[in-house]
């Protein structure tokens, strides 16, 4: 008779389980998958890093609503047309390397502000206290309350 090496607490041999080993594996195969890919938009892509700039006009083609527009203006002011332009006065700062863009809205309501945590997993992120809304930029698009605003190409 030939004895296990080990034996488990039922008194059973304790054997190779190839279909355990075999989900284990696969497991973290998707999980190195999912982990480099889950947050498309907190990537920051090199075109945007390289030489981009915030300033101009960014512009929502209408469909839903009708068309608008955000002015990204060179003082650090960004000025809304045609929609939400009672959130005026907002201020942006932009950060090359992260491609990390600011928007500062004082003029907006904490129960505003939580709208936008559906588009978190897009790389927004929200600070209530200091009404910010902080975008990771990937291209020349970002989302303002569930409308995307693409920045207009010269």
């Amino acid at each position: 008779m030939i004895r296990p090496l080990t034996r488990t607490p039922r008194g059973k041999a304790g054997r190779y389980k190839p279909m355990k080993t075999l989900t284990i594996f696969w497991i973290f195969v998707f999980d190195l998958i999912l982990s480099s890919s889950s947050a498309l938009g907190q990537h920051p892509s090199e075109a945007v890093k390289r030489g981009f700039s915030v300033i101009g006009v960014w512009r929502y083609q209408g469909g839903e609503e009708k068309a608008m527009e955000i002015h990204f203006l060179a003082d650090h002011k960004a000025i809304f047309k045609g929609g939400y332009a009672f959130y005026n006065a907002v201020k942006w700062y932009f950060n090359p390397a992260t491609a990390e863009l600011r928007l500062i809205v004082p003029k907006m309501k904490q129960d505003d502000f939580k709208l936008f945590n559906q588009w978190t997993n897009t790389g927004l992120k929200i600070n209530l206290k200091e009404k910010t809304i902080v975008y990771t930029l990937s291209d020349a698009r970002l989302c303002f309350m569930g409308y995307f605003f693409e920045k207009e190409k010269k």
